[in-house]
């Protein structure tokens, strides 16, 4: 049952991906998945997530899947505070850590509460985010700033810092990761030496 759910997971996702020219621009979807029974780690905004609705397919999908996924979260509580650690969490969708593994990049569901804000930080990899559902205020150092909803995306070159906070309600991305530093992970700041 659990990696039933999985597979409707990621089809749900490739449905985003292939309906997405931005997406499919920025990395091909990997030709090698493989299932992997990932434990079960928990992070309290699932139970947010849970209790959102939107009709989204990914959205409800993800809902799904919250119980049975191996949640991450990036931060310590003194980098971004208790509060923040409540309302964020992410689930490695593929990835050399996902619960399907490829070496040929990496597709995060992420999650950040209502009036939650993500301190501007970067990371060597490449990155762009496709909104699933809600919204978010992007800001990217030598991009214009904008809020963007469902269906619309945003990239991040390698290192290039960025924030996003989310005005209006929730949001719910969907992340690809790719190049260099692909294995690594977030730093809070903009100092990129």
């Amino acid at each position: 049952m659990k990696q039933n759910l999985f597979l409707h997971l990621l089809n749900a996702a490739k449905d985003v991906y292939s309906s997405s020219q931005a997406l499919k621009e920025f990395a091909p979807w990997p030709t090698d998945l493989s299932y992997e029974d990932k434990p079960v780690v928990l992070v309290p905004a699932v139970r947010q997530i849970k209790h959102w609705s939107n009709a989204h397919p990914l959205h409800k999908a993800a809902q799904q899947v919250a119980d049975f996924g191996n949640w991450k979260q990036s931060y310590t509580e003194n980098e971004v505070g208790f509060g923040f650690l409540q309302d964020y969490g992410y689930l490695e969708l593929y990835g050399p850590d996902g619960h399907f593994k490829t070496n040929a990049g990496r597709a995060y569901l992420g999650y950040w509460g209502r009036g939650l804000y993500y301190p501007w930080h970067r990371h060597e990899a490449e990155e762009i985010y496709a909104v699933v559902s809600g919204s978010g205020y992007f800001e990217s150092q030598g991009q214009e700033a904008a809020l963007l909803g469902s269906g619309e995306t945003r990239m991040h070159s390698s290192n290039q810092p960025h924030a996003l906070t989310m005005t209006d309600g929730p949001i719910l991305t969907f992340v690809l990761w790719r190049g260099k530093g692909v294995e690594g992970l977030p730093l809070m700041g903009t100092d990129s030496s």
